[in-house]
């Protein structure tokens, strides 16, 4: 549900609750008991009037229709004869005070009204407060609806509101480590530029070609990102198509860490145990998300790092486990290190760990994985180890050929 949806049904709300609460409440100060004795008292006077009119008619029926107009339906009374001589009796002649049928009220009877000489009639009210409680109970649960539906579209806009406002902070986390992190990539672009444009190297055609090749990596090295924040989105929005085979996992796994070794300045040690030959993935993203988690584990390791890269078969899952000794993942973290711009919220409080990035890495990770119908786990002891596993499902070519 939108915010805007919440702000209508808030309003909506809100009229609701003011409309039933002031009906509620104006109802309460205007049944009162006294109020109530007196419409009692006016429509049997009404019912009588008309019956001595016209004495065709039912008593009963026409002090019903005058109890109607009062809004008292759900009052429920009974039509008993006395005798006139009886010490109890109050005729209508007798009634001239509001304490007269006050009283009258207080025994849940009416005044008698007298069909011949030795004999009268009169009512008695079983329930006298039926039809305003009645009432009052429904204005009361339909404001406490009302306002029930009020605080959860209340809570709802607060927490689209923190929500908003944690998208906002994480935008800018993200805008400032992507400033950050991409000025050394442009600044050694515009420099090798400039140098080359000079034709200071014109003569020395090896640091000629080497200010290229730092020119190439630098640009590859912003593309991949772009690549990674354009392919990340369009994950979400199952927009990416994925070209499934079956892939030799030890070539690109040896692939993976020939490349890294040759590029980090740590001492780093790789052992890979492939029991799993193939799996069957898109080969371009799986290598992808495969880079991230060792890059992440030489990212978050001591000076030497020992990475055991295992390929194995769960149940109809084909898993490929990245395990380093590096510093370890806090619980708390693990339930939200796979979101979006999670590395690029803690930048600016940890800059100095000398550790870049966006936040991009294990997202893409989690969204490459869960696009090949798989999942991604993570396992880790703070201080001794992380273990990242990519759990990619068996194709029906490798469950007929096992």
């Amino acid at each position: 549900m939108t915010k805007s949806f919440y702000i209508i049904l808030t309003a909506a709300a809100s009229l609701i609750v003011l409309f039933l609460m002031g009906q509620w409440i104006g109802r309460s100060y205007s049944l009162t008991k006294e109020q109530l004795a007196r419409q009692i008292h006016e429509s049997f006077c009404h019912a009588t009037e008309r019956y001595q009119t016209n004495k065709t008619k039912n008593l009963p029926t026409l002090f019903r229709e005058e109890l109607d107009k009062y809004h008292l339906d759900k009052l429920a009374f009974r039509i008993d004869t006395v005798f006139l001589n009886s010490p109890d009796i109050v005729q209508r002649e007798s009634i001239r005070y509001f304490t007269d049928y006050n009283d009258l009220f207080n025994k849940q009877h009416t005044f008698v009204f007298p069909i011949n000489d030795t004999q009268g009639i009169r009512a008695y009210i079983r329930n006298p407060r039926a039809g305003s409680i009645g009432k009052l109970l429904y204005f009361f649960f339909g404001t406490t609806i009302a306002l029930g539906i009020l605080l959860i579209c209340i809570r709802k806009q607060i927490k689209i509101i923190k929500q908003q406002d944690e998208i906002a902070r994480i935008r800018e986390d993200f805008s400032y480590a992507m400033i950050h992190d991409m000025k050394t990539p442009l600044s050694s672009i515009l420099m090798g530029a400039r140098i080359l444009r000079s034709g200071k190297l014109d003569g020395k055609p090896e640091k000629k070609e080497k200010y290229f090749d730092i020119l190439e990596e630098e640009a590859q090295h912003l593309l991949a990102l772009t690549n990674k924040v354009l392919t990340i989105s369009k994950l979400e929005h199952g927009q990416l198509l994925l070209e499934k085979s079956l892939i030799p996992i030890r070539p690109m796994l040896e692939e993976l860490t020939q490349l890294f070794t040759a590029k980090t300045n740590k001492t780093v040690t790789f052992r890979l145990n492939i029991d799993a030959k193939d799996i069957f993935a898109d080969e371009e993203y799986l290598k992808e998300a495969v880079s991230n988690l060792i890059d992440n584990a030489i990212k978050y390791s001591g000076e030497s790092v020992e990475i055991q890269i295992t390929s194995c078969r769960y149940n109809q899952f084909t898993q490929i486990k990245v395990k380093d000794n590096g510093i370890g993942i806090s619980l708390a973290a693990q339930n939200h290190i796979f979101d979006k711009f999670e590395r690029a919220s803690i930048n600016r409080s940890n800059a100095a760990d000398g550790v870049t990035g966006f936040g991009l890495g294990l997202n893409y990770v989690m969204n490459v994985t869960r696009s090949h119908g798989g999942y991604v786990s993570v396992e880790s002891q703070e201080g001794k180890y992380s273990e990242f596993t990519i759990s990619l499902p068996v194709s029906t070519t490798e469950e007929t050929t096992v």
